[in-house]
């Protein structure tokens, strides 16, 4: 019997699933399928430990949509209850032996606490290396990713059940499509499994930077090298390159940092840090510029003055949670470039 998969299909995991399952579609429309599973619990449930136990489980085709120019998968209700409880549990197998410089794994502070690590110490370095991905999640390849997983998850039924999410179904407008590369967002185990297959490059270029007391952060497909000398920076950019090219990834072209540190500082998870700046952290340019384009939509829309200023009120609060940063000092500074309306004052 498969421990991991006797785990998943338990009454306490699936039961965590659930919950998770109807907070997140409370607000879904009369005909999602939620509601039926809701309903029908005490039936399907017990189908579902059945056909897990079993190894017979399927998944249906995964509605896909473009948002934003991003691929996003709408799991039906049952399937994504069942991929909460694998999340659930194999987050718990897998973490153990993920770096601790995976900053976007549970219980590892997250994108700010990351923010906050850099900013506390990018005094000590000279030079930054700073990338991430191009279309990560589609890029994945399913074959690099179950032979990871067979180092780190040593029950078949598990990997097969993996293996069948994987080689998924996409429905597209009512067409379906085979899946062979890639993994969708709108996945609970999207962000485990995208962190699973950068570890090689944990392994490799955090072991580096222990030795040579240089730093390394990681959050999903975005990464950032403190160095301090040239050399090191080369050294690190050749085992970038390299540990790409074996996982067949690709740098983004735009996203992509090498050099030393500016007086201006860098952009990382939407802020810019550096020593030269409002102590040490104020906003990426990209996140005040994507906040100043949600504005002129709603100002467009014929937004209410009272429903932009909640919307700035929340835009405020979420840029300031879990960082220190003086945002009146970086709005003050953004109104003598005239990049902020008078107005604006009034509601941070």
């Amino acid at each position: 019997m498969s421990l991991l998969l006797s785990q998943i299909a338990s009454d306490d995991i699936l039961h965590e699933a659930y919950r998770w399952l109807c907070n997140a579609r409370k607000k879904s429309h009369h005909n999602n399928g939620v509601w039926h599973l809701r309903f029908h619990w005490n039936e399907i449930k017990p189908q579902i430990q059945t056909d897990l136990l079993n190894g017979t489980y399927r998944f249906s085709p995964c509605k896909s949509y473009k948002i934003n120019g991003e691929g996003i998968g709408v799991w039906n209700a049952q399937d994504a209850l069942v991929l909460k409880a694998m999340a659930i549990v194999l987050t718990k197998h897998l973490s153990p032996n993920l770096s601790k410089d995976c900053y976007h794994l549970s219980g590892r502070g997250g994108a700010k606490g990351c923010v906050m690590q850099i900013k506390n110490e990018v005094e000590h370095y000279k030079y930054v290396c700073r990338s991430d991905v191009d279309s990560y999640y589609a890029s994945i390849n399913h074959k690099i990713l179950l032979k990871q997983l067979s180092t780190l998850i040593s029950e078949s039924t598990v990997l097969a059940l993996i293996k069948r999410m994987l080689e998924r179904l996409d429905d597209v407008n009512g067409e379906l499509f085979t899946v062979v590369i890639g993994l969708n967002k709108g996945n609970p185990l999207s962000p485990l499994l995208g962190g699973v297959y950068l570890k090689v490059m944990d392994d490799r270029i955090g072991s580096y930077c222990q030795r040579h007391d240089l730093k390394y952060y990681r959050f999903m497909d975005d990464w950032l090298i403190l160095c301090k000398t040239r050399n090191q920076l080369r050294t690190v950019v050749r085992l970038m390159n390299q540990i790409l090219e074996e996982v067949k990834q690709k740098k983004h072209p735009f996203k992509t940092y090498i050099g030393r540190i500016k007086e201006e500082g860098f952009d990382f998870l939407g802020y810019r840090i550096g020593n030269k700046i409002i102590n040490g952290l104020t906003l990426a340019w990209k996140t005040w510029a994507n906040h100043q384009a949600k504005l002129k939509q709603l100002y467009e829309q014929n937004v209410s003055k009272e429903r932009i200023a909640e919307y700035v009120k929340r835009w405020s609060i979420w840029v300031r949670s879990g960082v220190e940063i003086d945002l009146k000092a970086v709005i003050e500074g953004l109104s003598k470039a005239h990049l902020v309306d008078g107005l604006y004052g009034e509601w941070v």
